[in-house]
């Protein structure tokens, strides 16, 4: 490959990996298995924090959640901090963004342009339009917080149409996912529709150089907002429903469930726009594409809902490259995560990668051995087919996310066989203390014996 390729990063919000068409999942989603037939799957794909802030961070800084400083939410990345952003543009790449970036998520100072009064350029972006997340949106305009899509639907007298909606989607009894009726935005209104357009008009600006866009839709995180038309489509299709779960009536799951693959299959239909416009612009060959998510969804599964927990649907995301340099080749099973992702993306553009960085590549480094994956006071390892979950607080449901891991060698600890039980519902680890201690000792030997975070 003599030409630096150009990057573009499908990064959908709450996405979970086994949600997908090319791996036999319950979905349509017909350009992202064409991406997957052309390039490369990983099926063992993890976030490294299933939160959107750390996760994002993460990927940013390419370093694991216990080698970068934001915990949860309420921090931002320092611009000060090396990141990929940094790194591409100071390869000569135009670094575009737009969508739900949640690196700035804490400051909530987006502003009408999306630009956080110049922040977005000292993270590394060269142009972007930054926009807050569906819960975020409603903060935002209760605390007098300008933000572009509120500027937008203002524009267009849908902003109060739209409040209005996600007040009755709030409270009491799961709202954000049992209000499953439809949305009164139009289509061209709907949140992830305007983020693909605004990727769409950046990349007019992109120029002859290299460039690498990021686009991070909204969809398919929670509420279960979706437009009329989406919700024809899913007129008569039937999904799995939720594993050890009678929360709701199976009508209600099955709802909740079609809402959810609406927003995906959206995205995959803005995915194939996005091929047909780089295949007008003479691109396509020169351009890498990627899909990847931050973490997964419970949806219901072990009656539980979000992000947060160490259960596979929640930190388990697909990811999938295609594009120069890649070629087709069976799905890979090793263990990997978006900060591997991170550092292969920056290789890919001759960049040098941040300081610091604990990222592999994904096309030319070996990928066996363990990954783990973390968030406030529990942490997680994988090796093979096992999966040691370390200080999980199980009866708060995730909860308290903001709290300190404590590697205490004596805390309560998680052992499944993902093999053996794929959804997670026999802990094995007093019936093989042996390979939960070396799986322990794995894992702590990574975060620091009895060494607070």
């Amino acid at each position: 490959m003599n030409k630096r390729p150009n990057i573009l990063l499908f990064f959908p919000d709450q996405h979970r990996g086994d949600w997908t068409g090319y791996r036999g999942g319950p979905l349509q989603t017909p350009n992202l298995d064409a991406l997957a037939a052309r390039g490369q799957v990983f099926n063992n794909a993890l976030t490294p924090s299933p939160l959107c802030s750390p996760a994002r961070a993460c990927l940013a800084a390419a370093k694991a959640y216990d080698a970068q400083a934001v915990r949860h939410n309420q921090h931002d990345v320092d611009p000060a901090e090396p990141n990929i952003y940094q790194a591409l543009r100071n390869a000569g790449y135009a670094v575009l963004g737009c969508g739900k970036f949640d690196l700035l998520k804490g400051a909530m100072d987006w502003g009408e342009d999306g630009r956080h009064a110049g922040a977005l350029r000292d993270l590394g972006f060269t142009d972007g339009v930054d926009s807050a997340g569906k819960h975020d949106f409603v903060t935002a305009h209760g605390r007098g917080r300008a933000e572009p899509f509120q500027a937008f639907l203002d524009q267009h007298g849908l902003l109060d149409a739209h409040l209005d909606d996600y007040a009755d989607r709030t409270g009491v009894d799961n709202r954000m996912y049992t209000n499953t009726g439809p949305t009164p935005l139009p289509e061209h209104a709907y949140c992830d529709n305007w983020i693909a357009s605004n990727g769409l008009a950046l990349l007019d600006q992109a120029g002859d150089g290299p460039w690498f866009l990021q686009v991070n839709f909204n969809g398919p995180h929670e509420p279960m907002d979706i437009t009329a038309a989406m919700h024809e489509r899913m007129a008569g299709r039937v999904f799995p429903a939720p594993h050890a779960s009678d929360q709701y009536t199976p009508d209600a799951h099955q709802a909740i469930r079609a809402c959810y693959a609406a927003m995906i299959e959206n995205i995959d239909d803005h995915l194939g726009r996005y091929v047909d416009v780089l295949t007008q612009r003479g691109e396509l060959d020169e351009t890498i594409i990627v899909y990847a998510s931050d973490h997964g969804e419970m949806l219901g599964d072990h009656e539980r809902w979000g992000k947060v927990v160490p259960y596979q649907p929640s930190v388990h995301i697909p990811l999938v490259l295609a594009g120069p340099g890649i070629d087709a080749k069976p799905a890979c099973s090793d263990w990997v995560d978006l900060v591997d992702l991170a550092a292969t993306l920056v290789d890919f553009a001759g960049a040098e990668r941040p300081t610091g960085s604990t990222g592999r590549n994904l096309t030319t480094e070996r990928l066996d051995g363990h990954k783990s994956t973390g968030l406030g006071t529990w942490r997680a390892v994988f090796d093979g087919t096992m999966k040691y979950v370390h200080n999980f607080p199980a009866e708060t449901n995730g909860r308290g996310v903001a709290g300190a891991f404590d590697a205490d060698p004596d805390a309560p600890c998680l052992l499944f066989d993902l093999a053996e039980d794929p959804w997670e519902r026999r802990d094995i680890a007093r019936s093989d203390p042996g390979r939960a201690r070396r799986m322990r000792d794995a894992l702590l030997a990574e975060t620091g014996p009895r060494r607070r975070l």
